[in-house]
């Protein structure tokens, strides 16, 4: 990819606190910025000004990641738009945003499903090329339905794959989520830095 192309990643998670500033953090340190990478994060519903919580941004320091100037912020229309993928904590995040842009659909998938897809994708293409072939080759399997009225944050259908939600919760819950994040993180991000 050449430096003056720009991909952008959205990591979305219900209030852009917990799950989706670590997953943000985790792919920007491991992807290739000089190759035209930019990510960023939102939530569906999202704690718009609030910090990342405390305990994540002691797991993230750990690990020698800085996230404390991170504010959250509300997923947005123009947010959809612009971006080349996204990728949720969980189906019911994936949902939510297939609903409110249809065009966004083909480009948002949960972290553990591209990173389950990608993993026999071709070595050649650029990353746009990788999120289309990621969009066809995304299986057919049965998904938890969310019941109506239910929004991200009141429905906990524990998709396959979902991360788990530790906002309100012991650390052991953060640590479990960020352990959920890591290795898909560190997946997609291998899979995007090999691309033209």
């Amino acid at each position: 990819m050449a430096s003056a192309t720009r991909f952008r990643i959205r990591a979305i998670c219900t209030g852009n606190i917990c799950r989706s500033p670590a997953m943000e953090a985790l792919l920007a340190a491991e992807l290739d910025a000089d190759r035209g990478f930019i990510v960023e994060s939102a939530g569906t519903e999202a704690m718009t000004g609030w910090p990342a919580d405390p305990a994540m941004v002691r797991l993230l320091h750990e690990r020698g990641l800085d996230v404390r100037e991170h504010r959250a912020r509300q997923l947005d229309a123009n947010m959809l738009g612009i971006d080349d993928l996204i990728l949720t904590a969980t189906y019911a995040h994936r949902e939510w945003i297939a609903s409110a842009d249809a065009a966004a659909a083909r480009r948002t998938f949960t972290l553990a499903e591209f990173a389950h897809i990608v993993d026999g994708a071709p070595a050649s293409g650029t990353a746009s090329d990788l999120v289309a072939w990621a969009a066809a080759h995304r299986p057919a399997a049965h998904r938890p339905a969310r019941p109506a009225g239910r929004t991200p944050s009141t429905w906990r259908g524990g998709g396959q794959g979902d991360i788990v939600d530790p906002y309100g919760r012991p650390e052991a819950v953060f640590r479990q989520s960020l352990a959920q994040i890591l290795p898909l993180a560190s997946a997609v991000a291998a899979a995007l830095n090999t691309r033209e």
